[in-house]
């Protein structure tokens, strides 16, 4: 489990799916993510609803609990 003053460090803002994949350890390692969390590793205007559905479909089968409103 991560102690609260680890960070993790973000690939580049153009490496998109490493960002992904880093968002999902991220969570897989604190078992939530924060929509605030996902917002900022996953700007919207990059991220379609398709591509949200596909995130969010994995988190739950990955056990992540994505909390906070969208």
């Amino acid at each position: 489990m991560m102690q609260p003053d680890e960070t993790f460090e973000m690939p580049d803002d153009d490496d998109f799916h490493g960002r992904k994949r880093e968002l999902l350890r991220q969570g897989i390692e604190q078992g939530t993510l924060s929509w605030t969390e996902i917002s900022q590793a996953l700007p919207p205007e990059h991220f379609g609803e398709a591509e949200l559905e596909v995130f969010l479909f994995t988190c739950r089968n990955l056990g992540i609990e994505v909390v906070g409103t969208p």
